[in-house]
């Protein structure tokens, strides 16, 4: 059996923990909006305008299946939608949407990192070719992590996103590797999991608070509750392939 190659990686909810850096960075959006759009603090709070956007959000996708994986131009365009009701003209909310948008990215790109996450990101760079595959919108460049990641593969690039097989069989291609040959760490069964396996990969579920596994019909290669345990993980992987005729 072919030794593995390459290691995939999830960002968001793997790497950080995506409800603590969105928290901070709407917070910080929503103050700077509230600061040029005085309407906005009249008529909303945080949460308020959050599932303002989101009714915005559905009804962009709606009619404009193509969307879907974009999520960065639709969270421009449901604010933008959102303040052209209360009479901003269409290029008025436009460049506040942008502006906004940009203070969103600058908060989103300031994760507190789980513990172990860039160690063993490290460890693992010195010998395996790493990858970071995402539906976010994160840039592993802009925090710093191309360092380890030598691909960045996002739903926005593609136009479509996990569990679809497109963005791990491009990653293959790009690393000219065969899926028995590669990897996928994540934290989500469906995403990550049922989505590298549908490519062919081997699959190592990262679930930090053990919960169960409720899916009858897959399952991961190999389960971790701590980022520095992959590195044996992917370990005890290549052992078990190597006895395998």
């Amino acid at each position: 059996m072919p030794d593995i190659k390459l290691i995939c990686f999830d960002l968001d909810d793997t790497l950080w923990s995506t409800k603590q850096v969105m928290m901070e960075a709407e917070k910080q959006a929503f103050t700077l909006l509230s600061q040029n759009a005085t309407v906005i603090a009249e008529h909303y709070d945080m949460m308020s305008l959050f599932q303002a956007r989101v009714k915005k959000w559905k009804q962009l996708t709606a009619s404009h299946p193509q969307l879907k994986y974009q999520i960065s131009q639709l969270r421009r365009q449901s604010l933008s939608l959102v303040l052209q009701d209360h009479n901003f003209s269409q290029s008025g909310a436009d460049q506040l949407s942008d502006e906004i948008f940009q203070c969103f990215m600058h908060w989103r790109h300031k994760p507190i990192y789980f513990e172990h996450a860039e160690e063993t990101l490290a460890q693992l760079s010195e010998q395996y070719q790493l990858a970071a595959i995402t539906n976010g919108n994160a840039c592993s460049k802009r925090l710093g992590l191309d360092k380890y990641f030598t691909l960045h593969i996002s739903a926005e690039d593609l136009g479509i996103g996990k569990p679809e097989p497109e963005p791990f069989v491009h990653t293959l291609k790009h690393f000219n590797v065969k899926a028995e040959e590669a990897l996928h760490i994540g934290d989500n069964p469906s995403d990550d999991v049922l989505g590298a396996r549908q490519a062919g990969l081997y699959t190592i579920w990262y679930n930090p608070k053990s919960n169960p596994w409720k899916e009858a019909d897959y399952k991961a290669s190999l389960e971790v509750d701590q980022l520095n345990k992959i590195p044996a993980a992917v370990e005890r992987l290549q052992a078990n392939l190597q006895m395998k005729p």
